[in-house]
């Protein structure tokens, strides 16, 4: 039985049932693009058990300082085209969408040209050595073409979703995580390259994805500058560079304080924090935002919109809190897996990422207000606003607690950003909120952060079968309660209806 069967059955059954439909779509459509999202984000930590074991911490905290550097070089150079171009796509004649491909690889490509050569050459340079604290730094070359070409691959898939090409968009994803598997494995274990070696996997990954995308989509492409296309695209897509690159400031920060006052060693032990942190991106953050932005303009024309508005965000934020709390649980596990001993002092850092992780879900259902009054503007002002607490935070707590006080920082900065998006959100579109029901996860994570207490946490104390045994009781204890709940808001609605 395929998905789209499946939610005709379930249609005609629950279609006079607003919350168990907009539920189901959201489940649905969430497992649909788990698929494509897990592939893309298996690469952001399938190699951490690799590095951990051939690079020291201080060597990993340069990777982790580079890496996210190079993250935002490409946001940055990509001038919004990612949204831009679905849009243009869209609204322009099937016969000009080659013209429109072509000026949007040639603009985006010469962007990142100047983009990684400036990167390339602070790396290389007095800035870079102050700035990374090596000497060794060979790698500086690599980091123009792989702007470059992160740049290109970006616009590609781009393309692929505008053309609704799945099996391509998949395949390019599986193709490219397992070259730079391949190549990471030579240039790391058997030629001993150590960070030079990292990137070199990662730049000969990105090339075997890219030639592979240039023969799905090229073939369609005029590679002529169109001026009609590109600044009006380039107009629209700047506003959203902002809002994206104050995310990924949010999430650079931390790593740049710990370099300037602390130690190598400090950001290779929060940066491998961060990469097994991933695990709950690639599993529920990036298919559900995916799933909620197909479908949150839509529940809006159902009847008891708000009833389930107000219901999916409290259930969103008791089962992220649930998961992330679970995964916590099993951070000895986890370490054991992808880390080696050297890296066990980041497990107690590693329950503060994955609630900054949950709490940054968040502002998917907390948005809603502002998306439906078309008031997008205050996002700029929010992340700013966001950043703000999260620079200071990081100024005042960082010198002192070193990855505890860059972990705060950033949990703070989307404390902000989260309550800020709800009270927003409220003045335009009201919610019904249901504390009690948000407190059910906040009362064990009480708990957790007591325990984070020291360089030694509680958790990493726990052994499998109590990991097991906790877990279980944290998803039997939290699905009892939502599922008592969701009867009894079912039960209303289906009253309420049948009074009218």
């Amino acid at each position: 039985m395929n998905m789209a069967h499946l939610r005709t059955l379930v249609t005609e059954k629950f279609g006079n049932d607003p919350l168990m439909a907009a539920l189901f779509a959201l489940v649905g459509d969430s497992l649909v693009y788990l698929a494509g999202a897990a592939m893309i984000g298996l690469g952001n930590f399938v190699l951490v058990p690799l590095y951990t074991r051939y690079l020291a911490p201080a060597e990993f905290g340069v990777y982790a300082l580079v890496d996210v550097t190079i993250l935002i070089f490409v946001t940055v150079t990509q001038l919004g085209f990612g949204v831009s171009y679905l849009k243009w796509f869209a609204d322009i004649e099937l016969s000009r969408r080659g013209e429109l491909l072509g000026s949007t690889l040639t603009i985006g490509a010469l962007a990142a040209a100047i983009g990684g050569a400036l990167l390339a050459l602070a790396v290389a340079g007095p800035l870079g050595e102050r700035w990374l604290q090596t000497g060794d730094r060979d790698f500086a070359w690599i980091l123009l073409p792989l702007v470059v070409l992160e740049n290109l691959q970006g616009l590609l898939l781009t393309d692929l979703r505008a053309r609704r090409r799945a099996a391509a968009f998949s395949a390019s994803a599986v193709v490219r995580l397992l070259a730079i598997v391949g190549a990471s494995l030579w240039f790391i274990a058997v030629q001993k390259q150590g960070v030079t070696g990292v990137f070199m996997g990662r730049l000969v990954g990105d090339g075997i994805g890219v030639l592979l995308l240039a023969t799905f989509c090229l073939r369609s492409a005029t590679l002529r500058l169109a001026h009609s296309f590109v600044m009006p695209m380039v107009r629209y897509g700047l506003p959203l560079v902002w809002s994206a690159l104050m995310a990924m400031m949010l999430d650079a920060s931390g790593r740049y304080f710990l370099s300037h006052y602390s130690t190598l060693e400090q950001v290779g032990f929060y940066g491998v924090a961060i990469k097994i942190g991933n695990i709950f991106q690639m599993l529920v953050n990036q298919p559900f935002g995916v799933a909620w932005g197909g479908l949150m303009f839509q529940i809006v024309k159902w009847p008891n919109a708000r009833v389930v508005y107000s219901k999916i965000l409290a259930y969103v934020f008791v089962l992220s809190l649930t998961a992330t709390l679970i995964l916590a649980l099993f951070t000895p596990t986890l370490f054991a897996i992808f880390a080696t001993a050297a890296y066990f002092p980041a497990m107690a850092v590693f329950p503060l990422i994955l609630l900054v992780r949950a709490i940054s879900l968040m502002e998917y259902p907390t948005s809603i207000g502002i998306f439906l009054a078309g008031r997008t503007k205050w996002f700029a002002l929010i992340y700013s606003v966001g950043l703000g607490i999260n620079l200071l935070g990081n100024y005042a707590l960082t010198p002192s607690y070193g990855m505890f006080g860059a972990a705060w920082a950033w949990l703070a900065a989307w404390l902000v950003i989260t309550g800020l998006m709800a009270w927003l959100g409220q003045r335009y579109h009201p919610l019904r909120y249901d504390w009690k029901l948000l407190l059910i996860p906040i009362v064990p994570w009480g708990f957790v952060l007591i325990g984070q207490r020291g360089p030694v946490p509680i958790l990493t104390n726990v052994y499998w079968p109590v990991q097991i045994l906790l877990a279980l009781v944290v998803m039997i204890s939290v699905g009892g309660l939502l599922v008592q709940d969701f009867r009894v808001t079912r039960k209303r609605i289906l009253l309420e209806k049948a009074s009218q």
